[in-house]
């Protein structure tokens, strides 16, 4: 039976999600981080190692008052499909372009009642996702985070986010930047990994979607200076060459990166 005083938290060694777990590290609770290990997400062992160093630096603290429980590994395989779910999330995929994690991790809710998903305050461009979930529903600010208000949201919201809380949805990149140089955590910080294509090495490749969002938070420290080059190379012939010159280059940049 689930233990309703443990706060589970999807981590990923993440920028976000190690956000929320530095967060809660120092107060006087008990954290169950939890990961699904997807074989054929490229970033799998570079997202472990992360939070391995990151974990072993909390233990190091004497700010940590919490009791951090070992990472519970799950495989995405043991998760239970679930059709009304699948139905759902094809709407936030069409209007929101919302990956496809977004649909297990609504499954593995169903298990994990209360299980803590974070989706940051995203602007412009990178908000897609947090602009579909106001669009199709309210959320309650509990005091520690948002769940969805049931009763005044669509049924497709409930399915999709209705067992999740979105303890950072209020918060941007620059303002936990912020909180991190205040706590003093930049040491724990600068271990995360966020890449989705990583390069040969464990280099950030500047081209995925998260990298361009670091980017755009000014999070320049994460990214490497070849990372940057290629990001900046790629919206110029973005701009020039449209979404398919884009592409292009990516396709390109990627093969000789794996080379250096």
């Amino acid at each position: 039976m689930e233990n309703e005083d443990v706060i589970k938290v999807l981590w990923t060694g993440g920028f976000d999600s190690t956000y929320r777990i530095i967060e809660l590290s120092m107060r006087d609770v008990t954290i169950q981080p939890i990961y699904v290990k997807d074989q054929n997400r490229k970033s799998m062992k570079y997202e472990l190692k992360a939070m391995d160093e990151i974990l072993n630096l909390l233990l190091q603290k004497e700010e940590t008052k919490a009791k951090i429980l070992p990472i519970k590994q799950i495989e995405l395989e043991s998760i239970p499909k679930n059709k009304e779910i699948s139905k759902a999330y094809e709407l936030f995929q069409k209007e929101a372009d919302m990956g496809a994690q977004h649909e297990w991790l609504a499954c593995l809710a169903t298990e994990y009642t209360g299980l803590e998903i974070c989706i940051e305050k995203a602007l412009g461009e990178h908000a897609p996702i947090r602009n579909s979930i106001l669009k199709h529903g309210k959320l309650i600010n509990t005091g520690d985070g948002y769940i969805v208000d049931k009763e005044n949201s669509s049924k497709e919201l409930n399915l999709i986010i209705g067992n999740l809380k979105l303890p950072i949805f209020d918060k941007t990149n620059l303002e936990m930047i912020e909180d991190i140089k205040k706590w003093g955590y930049e040491d724990v910080i600068s271990h995360v990994w966020f890449c989705h294509t990583p390069l040969r090495g464990g280099r950030p490749c500047g081209l995925c979607n998260p990298c361009n969002t670091k980017f755009d938070a000014q999070m320049y420290f994460l990214l490497p200076t070849n990372a940057i080059k290629r990001l900046k190379k790629s919206r110029k012939i973005r701009k020039l060459f449209g979404p398919i010159g884009e592409k292009f280059y990516k396709k390109i940049s990627y093969k000789i990166s794996k080379l250096i």
